[in-house]
């Protein structure tokens, strides 16, 4: 059997992409029992460059070059199963072998190192290609925070590579120095250190280095102490040419035996390419961090070395420790990754030589499927696929097409990690192991589950070039341009104009999607949206998914307000509707046929400040036996526009009375300082939490409608400090008030107060419980007490009770706007929005005005004269900014409601010689807070019993 399978070996191995011959991976070397370690031939020196001979047939040939499995059956699943196999069997002796070089001596004896880093000066290292890479320095525990490849391995503190004709050896901390100090935190690492020197030097890691001239330049790094290193450690003679390597017009470099290179470079002007370039040339190349920042620059080389980071800063430093006494066995199954890849395609070969165990998230073969979806990830946010030119990782294009093979016959329908597990764990290979940046791959014959219908397949795709502009809202974020994926066929896509924004293309904007593992069944792909595809300029950019969906631009370093043009080719249109520039009826129409049809599985809503997303089924419930015009009017008038007016967004335009008011205040209300800031996502397809949850996006187990829990989700990505009204208790320091869950529903309840006026549809009315905040005046007058006792006894009934009692404060506050400000006999919607609305535009005043710098002036615009740095309690803020706004110093509302307020933010309004508002309440019926006409005012004493509440 050994004798078949060397044979399977050798004619079944493509090139591998690290060309490493026996002495590039240290030579055979011995473990620390001293039992000596056998290496094939076959798998330390492949061929630079061998195509597979007749034992793979063309047709496989074929696939692996195109990405395409149009040729292939499902009978050549075998094979392709048997070539990948053999490629991580190969990896895995190279890596190993070079790992026990790393760790042994010229006698074969297992070094013991100890390595302490420190994390204010470090970046934690992981390959992005663990093909061509082996993290072979590796913290003892497991690493918090970890890269997309590194979960439940350790903080990596050295990573060494073969990547083209180079050789890689990178440190994430100063190494050079701290050895030569002899600190005791790394000295004990030096022989671990030198035999890395010697392969990234020599290709092997105990070839003497004593006597051998060499020639280096350093840039961003010592190069006196590399100098010193390679002359005190290793015996070498050193010539240090001073040659700028990172000078793109320098040929200096070719004469380099070592480029060593540091993250002191952000001065230089260069390009990735122009390290990769060194690498394609053979040049062995050493990088070293030495700080926690990474910077443009940096990132530069580490891309290009194929290493993802993370900065150390916060790490606790433990974790960046190696300490423990290890044999070669057990270090390498701290850092390999390729056994369990290695079982996994056992088993897909004959699941009858592999232990499955049970099917979780935490299973070992589970979790070297995602491990290899992971990579795939990488790839595509690079804007590659495995099938570039640039993927060395020829294992990915195997597990890419094997995927394609099976999906066909994927069915979700009844399947659950109880089902015939062969079923089960086809159906999550061919879910995980899916390429989205190419232009051929297969779709189930069954559909995707609840995601997306298998009719969809057949929907018409564009055959020329459209033109599309997108307005970018924000910074960063994701976007629908109003086209569709359809499963397994291509779109093209073209950068017209970015605007110097990053792009990217994916499908859909989910938070959640389910679990395989769940109870309920394998209802749907494992991750049915795609992730983000980078899109190049200059190129046609292709995209496809087996499942389709929306397509988002995922968008940064954006401008707001800019417009991004692009062409695509091969979408089709959906029921999308987008109101952030003109629809046509035609377009309306067009859309509401594809919803009715129900033949795609999704549509999208676009507004300013927000997008929907939901699938077809809750849409057409959400809309019921009103049209699709009249549907999305009352969304974006109760849910959006309600909530953008109310936090004063320059989107919404300011009425007659308060333009007014801006003036008189001499504010500015309208500049791009108030536009809204983040756009709102809601999805309504799987809640992450509970029946709606809130987020961004915001998800639900239901369509998305004027209902309160739509508007309470959006109340929590965009309410503001003015509106959070939380603050130490008097009584124990403890924070007590109007946060999360109350402050938001300040929002909603607005939401729903607008809703009631313009469509008379009645929604949570006692959400501003105002008979509830006067029983609670009522109670505290009766006590008897007076003065600071009495303001200390309301604060703790009002402001530890009842939150809908609290929100009502603010719309007291309102009401009396109304009253005082504005002459109103009874409290109105516009009074109480105009206030609510100016108070959130004088936060985003507040948030720009520097209080050391101002002129008492312009402090005074904002009633903060007295104060000469932003260190305002929460009571404070709300009352200076609600005292100029009103006109009315409200010192004496703020006491009764049990609110403290410093003498700097008395003294502050007191310099606009207001009035002192008197003690007035708005009185409604019981759960009818909507319904504002039905009030009264009561007039109350300073002191003393107030009133019975006038409604029951």
């Amino acid at each position: 059997m050994v004798t078949e399978h060397t044979l399977v070996l050798r004619n079944t191995l493509l090139a591998l992409s690290l060309t490493l011959g026996l002495t590039a991976c240290g030579g055979g070397s011995n473990d620390s029992t001293n039992q000596s370690t056998t290496t094939k031939p076959e798998a330390t020196q492949p061929p630079d460059s061998v195509q597979p001979d007749n034992s793979v047939n063309t047709r496989i040939n074929e696939a692996l070059r195109t990405g395409s499995t149009a040729n292939l059956t499902a009978q050549d699943t075998p094979a392709l199963l048997k070539w990948a196999l053999a490629k991580a069997e190969t990896q895995r002796d190279w890596q190993k072998n070079l790992l026990t070089a790393l760790y042994s001596n010229t006698n074969n004896q297992a070094i013991q190192p100890v390595l302490q880093v420190p994390s204010n000066v470090s970046l934690n290292l992981y390959p992005t290609d663990l093909s061509q890479s082996i993290p072979f320095a590796m913290g003892d525990a497991v690493c918090e925070d970890a890269l997309s490849l590194q979960a439940g391995k350790g903080c990596g503190l050295g990573v060494i590579s073969r990547i083209d004709q180079s050789r890689v050896l990178a440190y994430g901390q100063e190494m050079f120095n701290k050895i030569l100090e002899n600190n005791s935190d790394y000295v004990q690492f030096s022989e671990v250190m030198n035999n890395s020197l010697r392969w990234l030097i020599t290709g092997d890691a105990h070839q003497s280095l004593a006597g051998k001239s060499l020639t280096i330049s350093a840039r961003g790094t010592s190069a006196v102490q590399a100098k010193n290193y390679l002359e005190k450690q290793l015996g070498a003679t050193i010539r240090d040419t001073n040659c700028n390597v990172l000078d793109p017009a320098n040929s200096c470099w070719q004469a380099l035996d070592v480029i060593v290179l540091g993250q002191g470079i952000e001065t230089e002007k260069f390009d990735q390419s122009l390290i990769e370039k060194y690498m394609a040339a053979g040049k062995p190349i050493y990088f070293q961090a030495s700080t926690w920042q990474t910077q443009t620059n940096s990132q530069k080389v580490l891309n290009a070395l194929k290493l993802q980071v993370n900065h150390n800063f916060f790490r606790n430093k433990n974790t960046l420790l190696i300490a423990k006494t290890a044999t070669q066995e057990e270090r390498w199954q701290r850092i390999n990754q390729i056994e369990d890849s290695i079982q996994v395609l056992r088993y897909l070969i004959d699941p009858s030589t592999t232990t499955l165990g049970e099917l979780n998230n935490n299973n070992p073969l589970i979790k070297s499927i995602l491990n290899q979806s992971n990579l795939l990830q990488l790839l595509n946010a690079q804007g590659l696929s495995a099938f570039s030119t640039q993927n060395k990782n020829e294992i990915l294009k195997a597990l890419v097409l094997i995927a394609d093979l099976w999906r066909p016959t994927v069915n979700y329908t009844g399947l659950k990690k109880t089902s015939d597990a062969t079923t089960f764990m086809h159906t999550y290979a061919s879910d995980a192991w899916v390429d989205y940046n190419r232009t051929n791959t297969r779709a189930s014959n069954y559909g995707a589950g609840d995601y997306m219908p298998t009719a969809a397949q057949n929907m018409p795709v564009s055959s020329d070039w459209e033109t599309i502009t997108v307005t970018i809202p924000q910074g960063s974020g994701m976007t629908s341009i109003g086209r569709a994926n359809i499963p397994a066929k291509a779109v093209q896509i073209q950068i017209v104009d970015a605007q110097a924004a990053d792009l990217s293309i994916q499908t859909s904007y989910l938070r959640t999607w389910g679990s395989p593992f769940d109870d309920a069944g394998y209802k749907r792909p494992l991750r049915p949206n795609s992730y983000p595809v980078k899109l190049l300029p200059q190129q046609d950019n292709a995209f496809i998914s087996p499942f389709g969906g929306p397509l988002m631009l995922n968008y940064r370093n954006a401008t707001a307000g800019s417009i991004i043009t692009l062409k695509i080719k091969g979408s089709a249109k959906y029921a999308h509707y987008d109101f952030t520039q003109e629809m046509s009826s035609a377009e309306k129409n067009a859309a509401t046929q594809v919803l009715q049809s129900k033949t795609f599985g999704w549509n999208t809503f676009k507004f300013v400040g927000g997008e929907i997303q939901q699938t077809n089924a809750y849409a057409l419930n959400a809309i019921g036996n009103l049209s699709p015009d009249e549907y999305i009017s009352r969304i974006k008038a109760v849910i959006y526009d309600s909530n953008h007016i109310a936090n004063g967004y320059n989107n919404m335009p300011l009425d007659n009375s308060t333009q007014q008011a801006c003036r008189a205040l001499n504010w500015d209300c309208t500049s791009a300082l108030h536009r809204a800031p983040n756009v709102q996502h809601f999805v309504g397809w799987i809640a992450t939490c509970g029946f709606l949850c809130s987020g961004n996006p915001s998800d639900g187990s239901t369509g998305v409608d004027i209902g309160w829990g739509w508007a309470h989700e959006l109340g929590h990505n965009t309410v503001q400090a003015v509106l959070t009204l939380t603050f130490p208790s008097s009584e124990n320091g403890n924070t007590i008030g109007c946060g999360v869950e109350c402050n938001n529903n300040i929002l909603a309840g607005l939401s729903m107060l607008r809703k009631y006026e313009i469509y008379a549809l009645d929604n949570n009315g006692n959400n501003f419980n105002h008979s509830e905040l006067y029983n609670y005046i009522k109670r505290n007058r009766n006590t008897g007490l007076a003065g600071e006792a009495l303001r200390i006894d309301m604060e703790k009934r009002l402001w530890q009770g009842n939150d809908n009692a609290k929100q009502a404060f603010h719309l007291q506050l309102a009401h009396n706007y109304t009253k005082l400000h504005q002459g109103k006999a009874q409290s109105d919607a516009q009074g109480v929005l105009e206030f609510i609305r100016l108070l959130n535009i004088s936060q985003r005043l507040y948030n720009q005005i520097d209080l050391s710098k101002a002129s008492i002036a312009e402090k005074n615009q904002l009633g903060l004269g007295a104060f000469s740095s932003k260190n305002l309690s929460r009571p404070d803020l709300i009352y200076v900014l609600s005292s100029k706004i009103m006109g009315y110093d409200l010192k004496d509302i703020f006491q009764f409601y049990g609110l403290s307020v410093t003498d700097t933010a008395r003294a502050s309004i007191a310099m606009l010689n207001l009035p002192t508002a008197p003690l007035t309440f708005y009185a409604q019926p019981v759960n009818r807070s909507n319904h504002l006409n039905e009030g009264t005012w009561l007039t109350l004493p300073a002191t003393g019993s107030v009133p019975n509440y006038p409604y029951k």
